[in-house]
């Protein structure tokens, strides 16, 4: 009888391997395998996105975004060889002074003061006739100020030095308007990815509900303040998309995933989000606290799993031994493997530059000297918090240009506690302690990045009582994470008021862009006594690009919101129904059903109802029937272990028959309220 149980039990033993910390085949971090699995909506709401941004590239003028002018001329000193100095002794070129003096930033008489606008088509030259940034080069200018961009580590101007340089011809042989246009495309690209990330995090993290990944996905498409940095260069762009890529993968870490290719995935993104920005510092230790909560968890399933299987391993005959046998006898080590190996990673990318500046120049981030300190509030620290707050919040959902162009109080206010809202609903929701833990960890993100930002300021305004360095922009690299919380709690709302959620996310996106546009549309380009179409024309007169080209963003930037208007409402009638997971994996089936019939697993919808936002889509009693099915079935292993009776072959063939009705029961119909269990009425 012993023998003839023997696969059954270690069946039973290899399966707890999951519950200690093994990560199941379909569950591992793979970009490929996010991309293959995304939803068409997700798709439809990414390329919206995209369009979105490269309408807003030739909506605001050039030069018109934070720092722009400089971003631009640190590019082209790489593109023309002049590298990288240290902060303080490099100052903008003549080619940048002339970009400034040839664009839409100022005025003829005050080219280089910030000029309000509004930029007529009369004053904009010919798109033939404009000088090239060689030309302008070699063309006499005033000195350039403080370079202060120097500062940075120069992956992101890395990168854009290589496209311009990758084009037909020499890259400072282009008009000074069509290298802007391009570094903002190039931005934009960055930037696209932005939803789809949000996506896959909150898809993992709310195993597979279709609501909270729509509407993870949807609010980058709600900050106009994103639409506008994420269409400008900045090196903020390449930070939110380096950002969104640790966060997913870390979300995979908390789930259990500590391999080795997913640490050498989240070494390689933490390392180049800081060799992008030093705010990504904020990323190292979310990545490491997420190995060690992992292995936590691990060594916790371990026990119960040793314990469930040593109480179904019982011996039937003496000198047997009690102890567990298989995955579930050895308790899970520290992951110091990966850990280590995403560390070399990350410090190979990344690290060692700020490494570097601390050994060689005894700071993180060295100064910058002569550089702008501000404005001057004096000592009055109630001003100063005055800015750090509203400042903040107004910064991060619309302040157009150079802080020129603001939404109204109202709607930044209401959409600032629905933000807050949304994500506290998900923490207090939460169907377990563990996916609590994992909401802190994506709210950590934010928080982090706002505590550096006010430890930064507050340092120089203590010290000089000018305030700087405060903006909403510093906090997007937890834009995807802040958005995976967001997304959970919109699921949390309950079966029905859930359904509506993505329609009412795209109707608040909308609501946001369009005041947004209405604003800064004619703020820069309507004139005195014209109207829109005057407008449209002296945007298209400055525009790098031919007409066409922007009715084509308009065009597109129509017609798929019209397709994500249609994909959102067949999402309200299909209701939150769960996908696995990476179901797109070929073995994520098999997968799913040794997880879901190994000793000590709990069903999915075992803690949680539809009606309180239940990510599975199946009620408390559909999860209470499989779980006392599962539990009679147990019990009936171990009554025939114990009884010794040679009716183990069949009672062996009950078990597995009624195993797998279990499973399938449950994924016949996703839409099912209840599971029909085995047949009790037949006794073995």
């Amino acid at each position: 009888m012993a023998d003839k149980l023997e696969p059954t039990a270690a069946a039973r033993s290899a399966t707890s391997g999951f519950l200690a910390g093994i990560s199941p085949p379909g569950t591992h971090f793979r970009p490929w395998r996010i991309l293959r699995s995304a939803p068409p909506v997700i798709w439809i709401l990414t390329l919206l996105f995209t369009a979105m941004l490269a309408s807003w590239s030739v909506l605001v003028p050039q030069y018109h975004a934070p720092d722009e002018p400089n971003h631009v001329d640190a590019v082209m000193r790489l593109v023309e060889g002049r590298g990288w100095p240290h902060p303080g002794h490099a100052k903008v070129t003549r080619g940048g002074v002339g970009a400034i003096m040839v664009s839409p930033y100022g005025i003829d008489d005050a080219p280089r003061e910030l000029s309000a606008g509004p930029f007529t088509a009369e004053d904009a030259e010919p798109r033939e006739y404009r000088p090239s940034w060689r030309t302008l080069e070699r063309t006499p200018a005033p000195v350039g100020g403080i370079q202060q961009i120097v500062q940075h580590p120069p992956l992101y101007y890395w990168v854009n030095a290589t496209v311009l340089k990758a084009l037909p011809g020499d890259a400072d042989n282009l008009r000074w308007d069509q290298i802007i246009g391009i570094l903002r495309l190039v931005s934009v690209l960055m930037v696209a990815p932005l939803p789809l990330l949000a996506w896959a995090g909150a898809h993992r993290l709310a195993d597979g509900n279709r609501i909270a990944g729509t509407c993870a996905a949807l609010v980058p498409l709600t900050i106009p303040q994103l639409t506008h940095i994420g269409s400008s260069v900045n090196n903020d762009n390449l930070l939110v998309l380096t950002g969104g890529l640790a966060t997913v993968a870390v979300a995979y870490v908390l789930r259990g995933d500590t391999s080795l290719r997913t640490a050498g995935y989240t070494g390689a993104f933490v390392g180049l989000a800081l060799m992008t920005k030093s705010l990504a510092i904020v990323l190292v230790p979310m990545a490491a606290f997420a190995y060690l909560v992992a292995w936590s968890r691990s060594r916790r399933d371990a026990r119960a799993g040793a314990a469930r299987v040593a109480d179904d391993q019982r011996p039937v005959r003496l000198g047997l031994s009690t102890q567990p046998v298989g995955a579930a006898a050895a308790a899970p080590r520290v992951p110091w493997r990966p850990i280590a190996l995403g560390g070399v990673i990350m410090v190979a990318l990344g690290g060692w530059w700020w490494i570097v500046n601390v050994v060689r120049w005894g700071a993180f981030q060295p100064e910058t000297p002569g550089f702008p300190l501000g404005q001057y509030l004096g000592d009055d620290w109630g001003a100063y918090t005055e800015v750090l707050v509203n400042g903040t919040i107004l910064r991060w959902w619309g302040s157009i240009g150079w802080f020129e162009v603001n939404l109204s109080t109202i709607p930044v206010r209401v959409a600032s506690a629905l933000v807050v809202a949304l994500f506290a609903l998900a923490l207090i929701r939460a169907r377990s302690g563990r996916s609590r833990v994992d909401l802190l960890f994506m709210l950590w993100v934010t928080w982090g990045l706002f505590a550096l930002m006010t430890l930064q300021s507050a340092k120089n305004f203590d010290r000089q009582f000018h305030v700087s360095g405060i903006s909403g922009r510093y906090l997007y690299a937890g834009l995807a994470a802040l958005a995976i919380g967001v997304g959970m709690g919109a699921a949390a709302l309950g079966r029905h008021l859930s359904r509506v959620m993505p329609l009412l996310f795209l109707a608040g996106a909308a609501t946001l862009q369009f005041l947004s546009v209405r604003r800064v549309f004619p703020h820069f380009w309507k004139p005195e006594n014209g109207d829109l179409g005057d407008a449209w024309t002296d945007m298209a007169a400055w525009s790098p690009w031919p007409e066409w080209v922007l009715i084509c963003f308009a065009v597109a930037v129509c017609g798929l919101a019209v397709a994500a208007v249609v994909a959102c409402g067949w999402l309200t009638v299909v209701g939150p129904t769960a996908t696995t997971p990476d179901s797109t994996d070929p073995d994520s089936a098999v997968s799913a059903r040794f997880t879901a019939f190994a000793p000590g697993a709990a069903t999915p919808g075992a803690t949680r109802s539809v009606d309180r936002g239940d990510p599975t889509g199946r009620t408390t009693a559909d999860a209470r029937t499989t779980a006392d099915a599962r539990t009679t079935l147990d019990a009936k292993v171990t009554a025939g272990a114990r009884a010794g009776t040679a009716r183990a072959p069949g009672l062996q063939a009950t078990t597995r028959r009624r195993a797998a009705e279990v499973l399938r029961g449950p994924t016949r119909d996703p839409q099912r309220t209840t599971t029909k269990g085995p047949n009790t009425d037949h006794q073995e």
